[in-house]
């Protein structure tokens, strides 16, 4: 799946800077087991989005598989023809499931080097594999303004609602009793 061998110098100065929307890159991505457990196995990632947030930098990635099968189809990207995997860095056919994303800092220590110029960068998507990443974040960005505008209503709507009214009542009945009788 990987074009080159996988180095683990990350050091490379100003790889995160040159960082871009539809870079395929290396990275340990979390693979659930039959245990149960979340195993990071070294992947080919493609980067969906760059973000920052409260000045850190963020890249959401998504997992990069060589398997043909129906598990974890949905928002597929695929790069098959020898010249798209050549660009991209990769030696085989490979879909990028963009129903599973990460979101991972840029200094993680998940990304793993092994680029031709000794980082985690393997390649880029080309023109027809770029078209369907741009369809595929378009719909994963209206998604979440829908869950946003979604949210927003709830909230509005909560806050509109006014105040029912109630009453705190403290029944104690032998506090009644005895007030009762020393009222007498």
């Amino acid at each position: 799946m990987l074009e080159t061998t996988l180095a683990h110098d990350t050091e490379t100065p100003n790889w995160q800077e040159a960082l871009g929307i539809g870079d395929v890159v290396s990275y340990r991505f979390p693979v659930a087991e039959e245990d149960g457990t979340a195993t990071p196995k070294i992947r080919p990632c493609l980067v969906l989005d760059l973000v920052s947030v409260a000045g850190s930098s963020f890249a959401q990635l998504a997992y990069g598989t060589t398997s043909s099968t129906t598990a974890n189809c949905g928002y597929e990207i695929p790069v098959q023809s020898q010249k798209a995997l050549k660009t991209a860095g990769l030696h085989q056919r490979t879909r990028f499931v963009g129903a599973r994303r990460l979101l991972v800092p840029l200094d993680a220590p998940g990304f793993v080097a092994g680029g031709p110029a000794g980082t985690p960068v393997l390649g880029r998507l080309d023109e027809n594999a770029c078209k369907r990443m741009n369809e595929i974040r378009a719909r994963i960005h209206a998604e979440a303004d829908i869950a946003a505008d979604r949210r927003a209503s709830r909230r509005r709507r909560n806050r509109s609602r006014a105040p029912r009214p109630f009453v705190v009542e403290h029944r104690h009945p032998r506090r009644i009793t005895r007030i009762q009788e020393a009222s007498q």
